[in-house]
């Protein structure tokens, strides 16, 4: 027996379910053990454990450290946890993969601070390359009105492209205006809007599928830089405790990013479980489904899946293209539908047919209302049951639709970050709603006092995929740095326990995989995270503050913080 590490722990609080298993002697013994910990299991039939034990990918033993330690043989590695906090692996359940390195424009605050950073992230470029960058916000300009002009100050003779943080609109110089042929005459296309100013010039603000007419002029990625990317994303998911990635995007089976993940999977390179989806297509073909249910049940080794199609309904309240019922605050603007509902429930129920599970994009009350009526149709149509269906983002429901998720099966895809009030929420995007929404914008308890199955994402890169600060935000409603006092509409913090539930089982639940992941029992996969500090014990206002010391999936090692010298290989 291998002692990895020396550490008593206290004994659990009386009245914790504990419980030991024991492999039967024609069993082999676990591969490893860890002792002496505080394992919040996510499992009603035994909520908190001391150690477990695990045998190749999955978990074989779990129960008090005594009982679990005794499973050991000479060749088991004993790993003492040290009293630290174990919970199961985190799963992201809206992520995308940033694939084009960009200056970091998250949290500039000012245009000169947004200057400053283009200019420093342009001396890293060739003189020919695009300058673009991510992140920004309308209260980062004077007015909330962000224009060309402010780019053109820096750089008048190279083009640039910037994407405000929710990836929904962009603002482009008058070089890249020039060269995509955006002028005054430029029509409006069918998905987007060109912003104008009084003199009907464009002012380089580009709305949803206006972006491509400047976008399309940037010269792809390639597969090796889309490959990189991925790997250094991974290592950031992983050092996070993350384990399970559910990408929200229809990458389909071909493209560069497709290639990116397949060759991680061939190399063994993949640190997270990933769940790729397909495109929501108007015209999608007999030939199409059956190709893309193929590739779903193609995809069966617990890496690498697929299993979903995304589609757009709206677009953002920042951008005033999220489809609202009632016009944005002091406005005639509803927002941007991209689909009529008899087109979409028809598309809805083609997917549904086929067995495919649906996830639409709608933050407007209006295209969340039009996603469920979708989903309510498609259902009585094909008389089908357990699609498990969901809504992505959700941040402006009209309250009398928040028990048709429970009705319906329907997953209410979430994002916890979303509930932290930094400067574009207060000034931005709360205004633009009014208080009468505001008030119950991103309030996620609201779900779950609904009984609907909430699960949390981080929609990275538009907010961070730390997911402790995810639950700070969810748990508190404030900043970090405890802003603003009492928390932004607080009647609507959940506790810290519902958001893990929702980063762990619930997010799992909405993959289909909750027979293999998102608790901690045996029979599961050995996917769990260590955390620095016991988040049931810690006040809320110190979550965020919380970092993982170990991650472990499928009973491997795939990330460890040097604080953490008891499992250092």
């Amino acid at each position: 027996m291998r002692t990895v590490g020396i550490a008593s722990v206290a004994l659990l609080t009386a009245g914790a379910v504990l419980s030991g298993c024991t492999p039967t002697p024609s069993e082999p013994a676990p591969d490893r053990v860890f002792i002496n910990g505080r394992i919040w299991t996510g499992d009603a039939r035994m909520p908190e454990a001391q150690a477990l034990a695990t045998r190749g990918d999955r978990i074989v033993g779990i129960g008090v450290s005594p009982r679990i330690r005794a499973l050991a043989t000479g060749a088991t590695e004993v790993i003492d946890l040290g009293g630290r906090r174990v919970v199961p692996g985190f799963n992201d359940a809206h992520w995308h993969l940033p694939t084009r390195r960009t200056a970091d424009l998250v949290d500039a605050g000012n245009v000169q601070e947004i200057q400053r950073r283009l200019v420093e992230f342009a001396r890293t470029l060739g003189p020919d390359d695009w300058v673009t960058g991510r992140g920004w916000g309308p209260s980062d300009f004077p007015d909330n009105r962000a224009h060309r002009r402010y780019l053109d100050a820096v750089f008048s003779n190279r083009p640039v492209l910037l994407t405000d943080r929710d990836g929904h609109q962009t603002l482009a110089n008058s070089w890249a205006l020039t060269l995509a042929k955006v002028t005054r005459a430029t029509k409006d296309p069918a998905n987007g809007r060109i912003d104008r100013g009084t003199d009907g010039e464009p002012t380089g603000l580009l709305k949803e599928g206006a972006s491509s007419l400047v976008r399309r002029l940037i010269p792809p990625v390639n597969a090796d830089q889309v490959y990189r990317a991925l790997l250094a994303e991974m290592d950031k998911a992983a050092s996070f405790g993350l384990t399970s990635l559910q990408v929200a995007s229809g990458v389909g089976g071909s493209g560069v990013e497709y290639l990116a993940y397949q060759k991680a999977l061939r190399e063994g390179t993949l640190k997270v479980r990933v769940r790729l989806g397909v495109p929501f297509a108007r015209d999608v073909t007999p030939v199409q489904l059956t190709e893309f249910v193929a590739l779903r049940d193609g995809h069966r080794d617990g890496m690498l899946a697929y299993g979903i199609a995304k589609g757009m309904l709206d677009g953002t309240v920042d951008a005033h293209t999220a489809a609202m019922l009632e016009p944005y605050a002091g406005s005639t603007d509803t927002g941007l539908p991209m689909w009529a509902q008899p087109d979409l429930n028809r598309v809805v129920a083609t997917y549904d047919k086929a067995g495919i599970q649906v996830e639409l994009h709608a933050i407007g009350d209006r295209a969340i209302r039009m996603a469920l009526d979708a989903f309510e149709q498609a259902a009585k149509d094909n008389s089908t049951t357990g699609r498990r269906h969901r809504v992505e983002h959700i941040e402006v429901p009209a309250l009398v639709d928040l028990p048709r998720f429970k009705a319906l099966g329907v997953i209410a895809s979430t994002q916890a970050m979303f509930a932290s009030p930094d400067a574009i929420t207060l000034t931005n995007y709360a205004p633009a709603l009014g208080p009468s929404r505001a008030s119950h914008s991103n309030a996620f308890k609201l779900f779950d006092d609904a009984g609907a199955v909430q699960a949390f994402g981080s929609d990275y890169p538009v907010f961070t995929m730390n997911v402790m600060r995810g639950v700070h935000a969810a748990v508190t409603r404030e900043m970090p740095d405890g802003t603003p006092a009492g928390g932004w509409y607080p009647d609507h913090r959940i506790s810290v326990e519902a958001a893990i539930r929702h980063f762990t089982a619930d997010a799992a639940y909405a993959s289909f995989d909750e027979t293999m992941k998102g608790t901690l029992a045996v029979g599961k996969l050995a996917d769990f995270a260590v955390l620095s500090d016991d988040i049931f014990a810690i006040p809320p206002a110190k979550l965020s503050g919380v970092t993982v010391v170990l991650t472990v999936m499928g009973g491997r090692q795939t990330f460890r913080n040097p604080v953490f010298t008891a499992w250092t290989r």
